[in-house]
């Protein structure tokens, strides 16, 4: 199915006045009987100029060898002087520090949709914890190096400016003064910096090759006086090799993953500004009819049958105006979830299997929440040409079914089965207040209690001692608000208030641990005619640490 895809203007009025209604559906009875049919580059450049005066200088003597591929890469022939040598030293990431590169790329991609700044607000600060103050301030310069490559691309074979103080005095020359010089170089354990960047900085090393080796390359210069002899280590650089999913070369990362991203995601705010007037109802509609507009269903790669769920571009193909990148289930799901994150509106994505229709197989689809009630949502088979396109898979109600059985969907043509997984049930639970049991209730706009605003916190204050004291920005027409606490990067959020006021936008936390670090978000809430509260989505994370 082609789809002409037009940013410009998609003419998302038209799709509403066209006909978009909401119709009631006759909840069936429901039975718990089974389910049938399911089977569960730039050039690194470095000073040979050394430090000068009337006294004898001393240099060091032979020259180390470095990589053929940096030489090769770096356009040069990187051989040293007369004057000056280059020293390479390398190591290998512990394997279990930096997770699967299509996983983080995934997660800095959601950063980028979901509006936040990663070149900007690089991850957690483990380093600023374990790590000595010189240590710091080489990994600090890293960060700020790697959150501007992972956002713009470029090359990744790092020239630190920062001054380390790696200099001393020393009595010592020849090979007894190469192995002090490696000794001091040691002492700043490079490697240990690594670690803890991509601890710290896990998605923005999206495009790490972890590996291959990482090569840092220095040099020195000695200056004598008298007897004793100043040294410095100098012209230090930092060589990160590129996974070749995200390279243009070696230590190159190719800017384009991250400008494509952008891109979307401004596609994506152009269709929720378009519906931002219309209600929540007006607004599922048109996202499934936009969204099944924009791209159409990839048989091919379900055909080759290798498909597997986690592909961090689906999202993006959905909104990229590209008519040759076409999605399979995940990019539907996904694109609708992301719509709806943008729009507040309660939204989830389950995995499961699918029987019926176009076949039995895997299948990924969502569940919208209606004043507490869950619905089906699966936009792939509302499509042009699927089992779904007349409506009876998209706010729809089972005609049979539970969570452990899965769920029978009545359609024009035939009844169609969805059965969650594993993985899904024990994510959302299997209860009947999960967000997985779907309700017997026709869906109605009519009833829909409107989530209050989102708020924000202005501020986070630690004027006293153990204490820290939050303000926020009122929410119009809440009832009051949820404001929850993690202490460090590790913890878990608990629920360290409920403010009972729409009016209160104050809220002090005492006995807090010194020297600590809290993070804090906050929601707000009304309630709906049956007396449930009814949440906004949360505000960002804000932080600071308690003196």
């Amino acid at each position: 199915m082609y789809r002409k895809k037009n940013f410009v203007s998609l003419g998302i009025s038209l799709i509403l006045a066209a006909g978009i209604t909401v119709t009631p559906v006759t909840a069936a009875d429901f039975t718990d009987g089974t389910v049938s049919g399911f089977n569960s580059e730039d050039t690194a450049e470095f000073g040979t100029q050394q430090e000068t005066s009337d006294e004898e200088e001393i240099t060091s003597g032979t020259e180390e060898g470095i990589s053929e591929e940096a030489s090769e890469e770096s356009g040069s022939d990187e051989k040293d002087s007369d004057e000056t040598e280059v020293f390479t030293e390398k190591m290998i990431p512990k394997s279990d520090v930096v997770p699967n590169n299509r996983q983080l790329l995934e997660e800095y991609l959601n950063d980028i949709l979901y509006g936040q700044d990663p070149g900007t607000q690089p991850a957690a600060s483990v380093g600023e914890d374990i790590l000595n103050g010189q240590q710091q301030t080489l990994y600090e310069e890293l960060k700020s190096k790697i959150s501007a490559v992972a956002s713009k691309g470029g090359s990744t074979r790092f020239k630190i400016t920062s001054n380390l103080g790696l200099t001393w005095q020393t009595t010592v020359s020849g090979s007894a003064l190469e192995r002090e010089v490696a000794a001091h170089l040691k002492e700043l354990d490079i490697s240990k910096i690594i670690d803890c960047l991509a601890v710290d900085c896990p998605y923005e090393l999206y495009w790490y090759e972890k590996t291959a080796s990482t090569t840092w390359q220095y040099n020195y210069s000695t200056r004598r006086t008298g007897n004793k002899t100043t040294v410095k280590i100098e012209n230090l650089s930092i060589h990160m090799p590129v996974t070749s999913s995200y390279a243009s070369s070696t230590y190159k990362v190719n800017a384009q993953i991250v400008q494509l991203a952008r891109m979307a995601a401004e596609n994506a705010r152009m269709i929720v500004k378009e519906f931002q007037d219309f209600t929540e109802t007006e607004k599922l509609y048109g996202y499934k009819e936009t969204i099944c507009y924009l791209t159409s269903y990839n048989d091919d790669v379900t055909e080759a049958d290798e498909y597997e769920y986690g592909d961090p571009w689906q999202l993006i193909y959905v909104f990229d105006g590209d008519d040759s990148t076409n999605v399979v289930c995940e990019g539907y799901s996904k694109a609708f979830q992301y719509l709806c994150d943008l729009s507040d509106i309660t939204c989830y994505t389950v995995t499961g299997m699918m029987d019926g229709g176009t076949g039995e197989g895997p299948h990924m689809w969502n569940v919208v929440a209606n004043n507490g009630r869950y619905y089906m949502a699966d936009i792939t088979n509302s499509d042009e040409g699927t089992v779904g396109e007349d409506g009876g898979l998209f706010l729809d109600t089972p005609i049979s079914g539970s969570i452990s059985r899965g769920y029978t969907y009545a359609t024009d043509s035939s009844n169609i089965y969805f059965a969650y997984d594993k993985e899904t049930k024990d994510l959302y639970g299997a209860g009947n207040k999960s967000v997985l049991y779907m309700t017997q209730d026709p869906y109605s706009a009519d009833d829909l209690t409107a989530k209050p605003p989102k708020t924000s916190i202005t501020g986070i204050s630690n004027k006293t001692a153990g204490r820290l004291s939050l303000t926020w920005k009122k929410s119009k027409g809440a009832a009051g608000y949820e404001i929850y606490r993690r202490a460090g990067t590790t913890h878990p959020y608990v629920r360290a208030k409920v403010i009972k006021s729409g009016s209160t936008t104050k809220y002090t936390n005492t006995k807090l641990k010194k020297g600590q670090t809290y993070y804090y978000r906050i929601r707000s809430y009304r309630y709906d005619e049956k007396g449930r509260k009814i949440y906004s989505g949360w505000s960002t994370v804000k932080k600071q640490k308690v003196r």
